[in-house]
């Protein structure tokens, strides 16, 4: 678990946008894998001072220095057990005391709560330990890391589930490969275009998710589903039926099905679909 200059960048991009960071906790407590140099220069593109933070980055191995210099007063950690210093020791597989809901301006995931099994009930302590107006993030895992936590997720589980209908709003949603140096799209949402929002790659793909809490409000009062069922269900649309082409030349189609298949990838399933992924600056 920690930050890496993507998560860096985002969270600096953030901050100049007028994210307030003032009380932030961090889902385990992040260790921080960028250059202090490097750090800075991101600083310093966006017009954020970053007096001190070099020097501060290289006393610890964590990343409150770095929240300190984004603004932040108070920077707590919740684990599981207490071998990182981490100063709220909770299970999230359990829901949070009452004490600690909409107490933080920031709640920050770097990759935690794909390692917890209950993961309804870790996200949605998540969502209520924000103020409103406070923001989530979260940098986890999308695919082609099978074996690394419990789970892998879909973008649309966080544009479902940080929907209005839960007084969230998903404010910016980013794909990108592990490492530094590739290009980051943002992700169509899949209730907007009313279609799933595929994706094979032969490389890791990371989430970064920046949601705000519009307003406080009871949670999953109504379940998320996806948007292809809800609008099956509610045309009352029964088994998929046949295409008639496999109908007619049910030999040809399978001859054919692997190059359909090729296709369907480069077409509607690569970072190349433009409408669903779209380039953005970092």
């Amino acid at each position: 678990m920690g930050l890496d200059a993507n998560s860096v960048r985002f969270l600096i991009a953030a901050r100049k946008q007028g994210v307030q960071f003032n009380r932030t906790i961090m889902l385990g407590r992040q260790h921080f894998f960028v250059p202090p140099a490097l750090v800075c220069d991101f600083m310093a593109r966006q017009g954020l001072a970053s007096a001190g933070l070099e020097a501060a980055i290289k006393t610890s191995v964590f990343a409150e220095p770095f929240f300190q210099a984004l603004g932040a007063s108070q920077v707590d950690s919740m684990d599981n057990a207490e071998f990182e210093g981490a100063n709220h020791i909770h299970d999230l597989n359990q829901p949070i005391p009452d004490a600690w809901k909409e107490q933080f301006n920031v709640v920050f995931d770097g990759g935690t709560m794909e390692h917890v099994f209950n993961f309804p009930t870790a996200l949605r302590s998540a969502m209520e330990m924000l103020k409103k107006d406070g923001r989530l993030f979260i940098h986890t895992p999308v695919n082609n890391t099978s074996g690394h936590g419990f789970y892998q997720f879909s973008p649309e589980l966080f544009y479902g589930a940080l929907s209005p209908e839960n007084g969230f709003e998903v404010e910016r949603l980013v794909l990108h490969r592990t490492g530094p140096y590739g290009r980051w799209y943002q992700v169509s949402n899949s209730d907007v275009i009313r279609e799933r929002v595929e994706l094979i790659t032969f490389t890791p793909i990371m989430a970064l998710v920046q949601a705000r809490r519009v307003e406080v409000k009871p949670l999953f009062q109504k379940w998320p589903q996806q948007a292809i069922y809800a609008d099956m269900w509610q045309a009352g649309k029964g088994k998929e039926k046949t295409h008639w082409f496999r109908a007619a030349f049910p030999r040809l189609a399978r001859w054919l099905s692997p190059f359909r298949t090729a296709t369907k990838f480069y077409t509607r399933q690569s970072l190349s679909n433009r409408r669903y992924f779209t380039p953005v600056d970092k």
